[in-house]
């Protein structure tokens, strides 16, 4: 590939046939990731330790760094978004969220798939530029879709801009003990999870579903993730539906 060329327009990234929308999201994050990568061939691949190039590696060195870093932790290296009772492809949609790494239609415009005349949201009715606060937080649907959420959790939540705060605040209510929050986790990343395939069919399938019809399908992922998941959890839908803060004592 680095004698192709692996840069933009570079031969390394000619392929047979038109590549899906996904696919160019994962040859865009592939090629960032090459993008400071310089090879010499006259060179023999070696092993080296970043903090002490010259020396190499020791435990002191390590230790130091590990206990006298002043350094804070990237929060984007550590996101919670990884849970064994939420799918696989629902906690990866959530980490490309946090990286504004979706394929919404300002990032689309941006790697030059789409023009600036074709970036309004999906939602009938809506002329705002489609980014990720928007589809997620600012449109009108999703305002509401979120309301309808805190209604039936029977909660008061004042929405924040950024996303990865929104999930922090919905997901660590205060006053509410571990395994509960847990709850609220799952029923955030139902409501991103759908309001994500709701925009999709509103592009691909020319259909909008009701805000009622979006809580319904919340209530249905969230429960099903939690029952596959969880062998002690033995309530039914219908508990589940009528508030699921009546299943507080159900350990996660």
């Amino acid at each position: 590939m680095w004698r192709l060329g692996w840069m933009e327009g570079g031969r390394a990234w000619v392929w047979r046939h038109r590549l899906l929308a996904w696919e160019e999201e994962s040859v865009w994050e592939c090629s960032l990731l090459l993008h400071n990568i310089v090879l010499q061939e006259s060179v023999n691949d070696t092993w080296r330790w970043l903090l002490d190039p010259t020396h190499g590696y020791t435990v002191w060195e390590a230790y130091r760094f590990l206990t006298h870093s002043g350094d804070t932790v990237d929060r984007t290296l550590v996101d919670d978004v990884w849970h064994k009772h939420i799918p696989l492809k629902v906690s990866l949609l959530a980490w490309r969220l946090f990286r504004n790494r979706l394929p919404t239609k300002d990032n689309l415009l941006r790697r030059g798939v789409l023009r600036a005349t074709d970036i309004t949201c999906a939602v009938p009715g809506c002329d705002n530029t489609e980014t990720v606060s928007h589809l997620f937080i600012q449109c009108d649907t999703s305002r509401e879709l979120w309301s309808k959420v805190w209604n039936w959790l029977g909660i008061s939540f004042v929405t924040p801009v950024h996303m990865r705060h929104h999930f922090i605040q919905f997901s660590t209510m205060s006053g509410l003990p571990r395994f509960s929050c847990l709850f609220f986790r799952t029923i955030w990343f139902a409501t991103v999870w759908v309001i994500w395939k709701e925009r999709n069919y509103c592009i691909f399938q020319n259909t909008a579903s009701t805000s009622i019809a979006l809580l319904e399908k919340i209530k249905l992922n969230s429960f099903f993730w939690i029952k596959s998941k969880q062998p002690s959890f033995c309530y039914s839908y219908t508990d589940w539906w009528k508030h699921p803060l009546l299943c507080m004592g159900v350990q996660m």
